[in-house]
């Protein structure tokens, strides 16, 4: 059993992973086209956007769809407040398939970005609630 199944089992069981810098400063254009460039390689996609991705209000938004998975990346800059603060980015997997869960997709995308020692992530489930995170984020959920 993956770590991620205990909470992924009924309707509407998404996951929110939120994903930051570990090692450098915050620069949004710089952070977006390279979280974009790994989330691709580690989920097996590519994100259906044109040029780099920039919306209006200054973030950056990339959308992956086909019939087996959705794939939602967005890149702001920081909120305000531990640890989210540290953790702008947010990727949402949603699995279309029988096959594989969205748990499943969520928790490959986890491991995947966190085997790269560049992130720091937070892992959450549809409640909030934290699933995993690769740093100290503190006890009061």
């Amino acid at each position: 059993m993956g770590r991620f199944e205990p909470f992924g089992t009924g309707f509407k069981a998404d996951f929110d992973v939120r994903v930051g810098p570990a090692h450098s400063a915050w620069d949004c254009p710089v952070f977006a086209r390279e979280l974009r460039a790994d989330v691709e390689r580690v989920m097996g996609i590519t994100f259906d956007t044109d040029g780099d991705g920039r919306d209006a209000s200054g973030g950056y938004r990339f959308w992956f769809e086909n019939d087996e998975l959705s794939f939602h990346l967005i890149v702001d800059d920081p909120e305000e407040g531990r640890p989210l603060d540290r953790v702008p980015a947010y990727a949402v997997p949603v699995s279309r398939s029988e096959r594989v869960a969205t748990w499943e997709l969520a928790e490959r995308l986890y491991d995947g970005l966190d085997d790269l020692g560049t992130y720091l992530l937070i892992a959450f489930e549809r409640d909030g609630m934290p699933v995993a995170a690769n740093f100290d984020i503190g006890d009061d959920w």
